[in-house]
């Protein structure tokens, strides 16, 4: 661990459990001011269900999904912090590993012998961390039909990997909790993009652009693949939220772990949404 700790980023926040080191804040939201967070969200909401709305779920324009979404995000942040802690508790579940393996940081090759090969990019990020945070930076620009339909084989393959490898034997309903409610932390930092996404693609030339096989979202821009990522990571992330009831994971969190386990209060909508969210 003392190795770990000098050369590879591990629990470079707080200690293990250790609640306010990793942020967590029983009387506010953790993830920073719901103002802020309420400002973020809307011009998510405008992207997804107007500007470029082609690229989601038509229910993504439904006022339904978008009081859900809002609902959601604004909860993950009033306890983005208290989820950090406990998704990085327990030893068992954190692992010297690659931060972000999705599509995008891998690269591809055939040898003389025609054998395709596979090397990694992006090693900045480089550590020991929650295991189930890292995996769904792993899956997040996948297709999300297949990530549906073999969510659960997924978990279960890198549980006996993990294992198989030397590594501890964990629970794989507790690495997939870790996982889905990442996604949350990942649709964050995807709705915080979108003004980046309007300066690649001006908000008035977003209806020109019909689905990602156009030549401003699969090639790079600016030698940056930033924005189909943010593209694909988004909707998986609103998909999450819908299809798989990601909302569920977080009310789990709440009940079972912030007041079951840790025997906190459960955070007031003053607290999640400030004032003025909270009024309305």
């Amino acid at each position: 661990k003392e190795f770990l700790t000098q050369n590879f980023n591990f629990f470079s926040r707080a200690a293990p459990g250790d609640l306010r080191g990793w942020g967590g804040n029983p009387l506010a939201a953790s993830g920073g001011p719901p103002q802020a967070a309420l400002s973020k969200n809307r011009i998510g909401i405008k992207f997804f269900s107007d500007t470029a709305a082609q690229f989601f779920p038509s229910y993504a324009r439904n006022s339904e999904f978008i009081d859900k979404f809002m609902e959601v995000m604004m909860t993950y942040n009033a306890y983005m912090n208290e989820l950090e802690c406990w998704k990085n508790q327990d030893t068992d579940y954190v692992a010297l590993s690659h931060a972000n393996l999705n599509v995008d940081n891998a690269y591809y090759w055939r040898d003389e012998a025609g054998k395709l090969l596979c090397g990694v990019l992006d090693w900045g990020g480089f550590g020991a961390s929650c295991l189930g945070h890292k995996l769904w930076w792993y899956f997040n620009c996948s297709e999300f039909e297949m990530l549906k339909d073999d969510f659960e084989h997924f978990m279960t393959t890198f549980v006996d990997a993990y294992r198989d490898s030397g590594g501890p034997r964990i629970n794989a309903k507790t690495l997939e909790r870790m996982v889905r409610l990442t996604c949350l932390q990942n649709l964050s930092v995807m709705v915080a993009a979108v003004p980046d996404c309007l300066r690649q693609i001006p908000e008035q030339d977003w209806a020109s652009v019909k689905d990602r096989k156009d030549q401003r979202i699969e090639e790079n821009l600016g030698g940056k693949s930033t924005l189909r990522t943010t593209l694909r990571a988004m909707d998986n992330g609103l998909r999450m939220i819908e299809e798989m009831r990601v909302d569920a994971d977080l009310q789990w969190f709440i009940d079972e772990i912030w007041v079951g386990t840790m025997h906190q209060q459960p955070k007031t909508r003053e607290m999640i949404f400030g004032e003025e969210g909270a009024a309305k």
